[in-house]
C-alpha cells in the first residue's frame, strides 16, 4: 500500500500523462522509490551522493543539477530519526533553488505528530517547529511547494504550515478499503480502534464497517485496555491506529479483543 500511496503523490494516471517528475530519495527510501519509479511511467529516478566530512557533517551533492532546470522535481523523504532530518533539509533547501518547473516534498511520515499541542506551560510543540521549517523551503518557478504528507496524526496540524508552502494531506485509507474488498468474506469484517482518537480521526472513513472501541482504564496502578464499545465475536477484526510507533497499543488492543472473545465463547 505504501508504494501505491507513494506513487500517486508524484505522478499522474498512465493514460494522463502530461509531464514527467525527477524523483530524488534520500538513502533510507531508496527501495520505496525504486519501487515507486517501476509503478509510473511519469516518474524518473535522480540521486543525491550522501556523504559526510570527516567531522561527521553532511557532504552532499545532487546529480544531474544542470539537468533538472525547467521540469518538475519530487523529493521522498524520512524524517525516521533526528539524525538524518538536517541532510535531507539542506537537499529539500536545494532543490528549488535549481531554476525546476515545480518542487513536491513527499513526506509519508510526520513524526513530530505525537506532540502537536501544549497541555501545560514549558511544553514544546515540535510538530508546530517542524512545520514551521518546512514553511520556509523556497519557491522554484512554479510557486510555492507541495508538501504531501500521509495520514497526519491530527488534521489541525495544517494550519501549523505558512502560507509559502501547500500542505497536502493524503490517506492510506483508500487502499485499505480495496484491500478489505478483496477479501473472500470481506461482509465479516470489523474495524477496531485502540483509543478514541483513532477512532475520532478515521471513524468517518471506515462508517461502512462495524466498528470496536477500546479504550485505557485504570485499575490500581495500572491503565489496562478495556473494550468500550461493540462486539468482536464471530468476526475478522482489523486494527487501525492513527499513529503507530512501537506497536506496544496495537499489542495491547489484540491481545483485549481476543481476550473478550474468549470469555464469550467460554
Amino acid at each position: 500500500m505504501e508504494v501505491a500511496a507513494a506513487a500517486a503523490a508524484v505522478a499522474v494516471p498512465r493514460h494522463k500523462v502530461k509531464k514527467q517528475i525527477n524523483l530524488f530519495y534520500c538513502a533510507e527510501c531508496e527501495e520505496l522509490a525504486l519501487k515507486v519509479a517501476a509503478a509510473s511511467d511519469a516518474i524518473q529516478l535522480q540521486s543525491i551522493n550522501w556523504r559526510n566530512f570527516p567531522d561527521g557533517f553532511p557532504n552532499l551533492f545532487i546529480n544531474n543539477a544542470h539537468d533538472i532546470r525547467g521540469q518538475h522535481v519530487a523529493f521522498l523523504a524520512s524524517f525516521s530519526s533526528p539524525a538524518i532530518i538536517f541532510e535531507q533539509i539542506s537537499v529539500i533547501f536545494a532543490l528549488p533553488k535549481l531554476f525546476i518547473a515545480s518542487f513536491t516534498l513527499v513526506l509519508p511520515f510526520f513524526p513530530t505528530g505525537t506532540f502537536e499541542r501544549v497541555e501545560e506551560e514549558g511544553d514544546v510543540a515540535t510538530a508546530f517547529t517542524l512545520a514551521r521549517i518546512l514553511s520556509m523551503i523556497p519557491k522554484s518557478r512554479g510557486g510555492p511547494t507541495s508538501v504531501v504528507i500521509y495520514d497526519i496524526h491530527a488534521l489541525q496540524e495544517r494550519f501549523y504550515f505558512g502560507d509559502d508552502v501547500l500542505p497536502c494531506f493524503e490517506t492510506g485509507i483508500p487502499l485499505l478499503l480495496q484491500r478489505l474488498s478483496q477479501l473472500p468474506d470481506a461482509d465479516n469484517v470489523t474495524i477496531a480502534f485502540p483509543d478514541d482518537g483513532a477512532w475520532k480521526r478515521f471513524h468517518k472513513s471506515l462508517a461502512n464497517f462495524p466498528v470496536v472501541v477500546c479504550a485505557k482504564v485504570r485499575e490500581g496502578d495500572k491503565r489496562i485496555v478495556r473494550i468500550k464499545e461493540g462486539n468482536p465475536e464471530g468476526r475478522h477484526v482489523v486494527i487501525v491506529d492513527d499513529l503507530v510507533q512501537s506497536g506496544g497499543t496495537l499489542r495491547e488492543c489484540q491481545v483485549t479483543i481476543c481476550h473478550s472473545v474468549a470469555i464469550a465463547d467460554g
